[in-house]
């Protein structure tokens, strides 16, 4: 009699294990429907447009006076790469415009420039010239400080 009880709950628990490792593993009744992804829309094709240098003077109230120079190149819409390039003297003033305002300030407690708080207000200003949308980053291919 003991002999059939002990068999009894040796089958008992390997049949909880074996229960417990097909919903762990995830399969027998416990498999997962499987899922029909559909395929992301391909990524809308990218243009680079070059800007000419940038030369931004910084001066600071008790620092000797810095400058910054930049080459930059606008990540666009493929599509809209004309209207870039006819906008890019107003483009260009809306950078250099915000740049010369913003970097004494970003400069100030620094002792380098940091792109990543700089790039987006170059993004949007370059938005504001063209509308949102059109230029998805700007690439800071050279940037040099004296």
């Amino acid at each position: 009699m003991k002999k059939l009880i002990f068999l009894i709950v040796i089958l008992v628990l390997l049949g909880g294990g074996a229960v417990g490792a097909m919903a762990v593993f995830g399969i027998g009744p416990f498999a997962k429907a499987e899922k029909t992804v559909a395929a992301p829309p391909p990524p809308a094709k990218v243009s680079y447009v070059d800007m000419d240098a940038l030369s931004i003077p910084v001066f600071i109230t008790d620092q000797k006076p810095r400058q910054v120079y930049m080459t930059l190149r606008l990540e666009i819409k493929d599509t809209e790469r004309k209207k870039v390039e006819a906008m890019m003297p107003r483009i260009r003033d809306n950078i250099l415009t915000d740049l010369h305002k913003a970097l004494p300030e970003h400069l100030k407690n620094r002792k380098t420039t940091d792109l990543n708080l700089i790039k987006p207000r170059m993004v949007a200003q370059a938005a504001k010239a063209l509308g949102p949308g059109i230029v998805t980053d700007v690439l800071v291919v050279e940037i040099f400080e004296r």
